[in-house]
């Protein structure tokens, strides 16, 4: 007999007597019993005329289509993984433990990659199915933890970014202010110069005109140091009002760490503002 005439012969009732003896010599399904069966499950509904499936299920092997959709699911999943050699057995049986129906079917849960090297992390033989699906739901929770965590890494590392580009714009100000600063005492000192120029000559000179000169210099230099002065006492209360501001904001952090401390540091605050208003501003 040629192998066209044997596939010819398979018709729904031989594939469902086939299912049958699986179901009576297995008792608790493993999961080749189960591969077998939804092989056959899915070879039958292919000979099956349209709307005869349900059926024919019903009648022929007692299964809804839910259980059976189940079996077809399991032997898609597991029976491509050696093929149907005895080598091919033997890789499975390496690849998968003894497991039965039910555990194959809930191990449907994790991803086909993983699935392997989840199982190699268990005792599997000897767990009920309420214990692997605990250990799958395990695995998910220690997942999503480790997703949250490395969310809230990202989420620091850029506020820890966006705290140094604030530094590194407050240093740029910082220099700026130092540059400009510089610049006034040059101007200064070069007044200064002038000034004693121009007394050296008044020593020489009697001129009243050359005098009259010489005070419109003093009052120059007057406003330049006057200028010079404020400059400086707007660059330090520049750098005393970041300062303050770094201060509040450190201390809104500590708030959230430790209250005590955060009173503690707040109470010292006060006293020393209170101090500074005390304290001489100038004659």
């Amino acid at each position: 007999m040629g192998m066209s005439e044997q596939v010819r012969e398979r018709t729904p009732q031989v594939i469902a007597a086939e299912i049958n003896s699986y179901k009576v010599s297995s008792g608790r399904i493993q999961l080749t019993c189960a591969v077998e069966i939804g092989r056959r499950l899915i070879e039958a509904k292919a000979l099956l005329p349209h709307g005869e499936w349900g059926k024919w299920l019903e009648e022929y092997v007692e299964y809804s289509q839910a259980t059976a959709e189940n079996y077809m699911r399991v032997a898609r999943e597991y029976g491509q993984a050696g093929g149907d050699s005895p080598e091919g057995e033997k890789a499975k049986s390496k690849t998968f433990p003894i497991l039965s129906y039910s555990q194959a079917l809930t191990l449907l849960d994790i991803p086909e990659e993983e699935r392997a090297e989840f199982i190699a992390e268990l005792d599997i033989e000897n767990m009920s199915v309420r214990q692997l699906q605990r250990a799958i739901k395990e695995r998910e929770q220690a997942r999503q933890e480790k997703k949250e965590a490395e969310q809230e890494s990202r989420e620091l590392q850029k506020a820890l970014e966006g705290e140094k580009e604030k530094n590194s714009q407050l240093e740029k100000e910082r220099d700026g202010l130092k540059l400009k600063a510089g610049e006034l005492e040059k101007e200064k000192q070069g007044l200064k110069q002038e000034v004693a120029e121009r007394k050296a000559e008044n020593s020489r000179l009697k001129d009243k005109q050359l005098f009259k000169n010489n005070e419109k210099l003093r009052n120059q230099l007057t406003a330049a140091q006057i200028k010079n002065a404020t400059h400086k006492a707007a660059f330090k209360m520049e750098a005393l009002e970041r300062a303050f501001k770094e201060v509040v904001y450190e201390l809104g952090l500590l708030v959230k760490i430790d209250k005590n401390v955060h009173g503690e540091y707040q109470k010292n605050l006060r006293k020393f503002l209170l101090k500074c208003l005390d304290e001489k501003v100038g004659d």
